[in-house]
């Protein structure tokens, strides 16, 4: 059995309810009746299905909906719009295709699919309708008409648009009310012909449990036009062509009415069979690639120990022809080159004081001392100019030692009554 022919539907209409799969029908007292997760398409008692443009924006389109279908007393009680399509004809203006019905009932439905210990997802009547005419993928109006007993569901459209969306009603189901029931059908046409000033080219209907055939019609084409194969269907060991039951399997639970809650539930348990095979041979490699992942690693580990053993014999051969030499002593000496080629000389670093120290300053002591990066000075002297002289004297001799890229570490300028006492302590960095 497929994925698809496996799936349990529930249909209500006219007050019936109906429970199919595969191909075989069967009549239930209650769509909860059945023992499995259900589509449920319902033609919902006092719902009206209809197309209107309503002068505003697409956002706040279903709030006026239902406050015209409320002043035009079409419902005298809290309704719900359920939407089936919608879209903006102008900048305040938009045109929609809805399911309108008593909130009280929808909110039955919604409890019934709730309390029900299967996964339900819900479908207006005129959402299978709609799928048919979006499944026509024509450029041209078509009409679909469903007739059940006395009624005759109706729906034109393109693949981007509805035009319109009508129920007709007979009195009964009597030959000669069918036929008036199928002429009032064809007036509608006509009349949503003129009103939107298009031609419907196509006329597709669908029949349920009717043994009378519908009028013929120049423009007829088959019922079955979008749904080929077998529409065969059993009801109390009695066939019927259903074509109507062909476009219900078409149906996604993305279009559905149902919470979300309720379609994740419906898909979950639907995929689960097939997500326990999926498990199982993913399972099932994992345990394959894990015994030839541990025979790879003993593979390579024998041709590790085999080069390791190799490269021991090697190294012992070697050692054996080369003697050892030691290189710490030449290595200490050629740093001791390079260290001594980079370091300043005395020389250099007196030059560098001489000439960066004034006239008027006298140097008493100069300590340099040599570590493993830089070099550390220390100067000490004093200046016999006034202070102005002095101390400009001094900043100067500070600046020009920066430029050779010495760094200050202290310096301090004090000044007597006679002359001015310096101390600088620099250092500079041995590349």
């Amino acid at each position: 059995m497929t994925f698809k022919n496996s799936k349990k539907y529930a249909i209500e209409l006219d007050g019936i309810t109906y429970g199919f799969s595969g191909n075989r029908l069967e009549q239930l007292v209650e769509f909860t009746d059945t023992d499995n997760d259900i589509f449920f398409i319902s033609d919902m008692r006092k719902a009206v299905s209809m197309t209107m443009t309503i002068e505003s924006p697409a956002k706040y389109v279903e709030i006026m909906v239902r406050k015209n279908l409320q002043e035009s007393g079409e419902f005298d009680e809290p309704l719900s719009i359920i939407t089936h399509w919608k879209k903006k004809k102008g900048p305040n203006t938009t045109d929609i295709f809805f399911t309108a019905l008593p909130t009280r009932i929808l909110y039955q439905y919604y409890d019934r699919i709730t309390q029900n210990e299967d996964s339900v997802i819900l479908f207006p009547l005129y959402s299978v309708l709609f799928t048919i005419l979006k499944k026509m993928r024509s450029n041209e109006p078509v009409a679909v008409i469903f007739q059940h007993n006395r009624f005759a569901d109706l729906i034109i459209g393109t693949k981007k648009r509805v035009y319109y969306a009508n129920r007709c009603v007979a009195f009964d189901e009597s030959e000669e009310q069918i036929s008036t029931l199928w002429n009032t059908v064809r007036t509608d046409i006509n009349t949503a012909e003129v009103e939107n000033r298009i031609k419907v080219g196509k006329i597709v209907k669908l029949l349920w449990l009717n043994r009378t055939s519908p009028p013929e019609w120049p423009e007829d084409v088959k019922d079955d036009i979008c749904f080929p194969g077998d529409d065969t269907v059993l009801l109390d060991g009695e066939k019927y062509h259903l074509p109507f039951i062909k476009a219900v399997r078409t149906m996604s639970g993305i279009n559905g009415i149902s919470s979300p809650r309720e379609k994740v539930f419906y898909y979950t348990k639907r995929i689960a069979p097939y997500a326990n095979i999926v498990f199982f041979w993913a399972a099932s490699l994992l345990v394959a690639g894990a015994f030839w992942y541990n025979h790879q690693i003993n593979v390579i580990n024998k041709e590790l120990t085999a080069t390791e053993k190799t490269r021991s014999e090697i190294l012992r051969e070697i050692s054996r022809d080369i003697p050892r030499i030691s290189y710490k002593e030449p290595l200490s000496f050629v740093r001791n080159l390079a260290y001594c080629q980079d370091a300043p000389s005395f020389k250099e670093v007196i030059n560098d004081i001489s000439n960066a120290i004034s006239a008027d300053m006298k140097m008493d002591v100069l300590k340099m001392d040599y570590t493993k990066d830089e070099v550390r000075l220390e100067v000490f002297g004093k200046s016999e100019a006034p202070f102005d002289k002095a101390y400009m004297g001094y900043q100067n001799f500070e600046r020009i030692l920066k430029e050779k890229k010495y760094a200050v570490e202290e310096s301090k300028f004090d000044t007597e009554i006679s002359s001015s006492i310096f101390l600088l302590k620099l250092r500079k960095k041995i590349r």
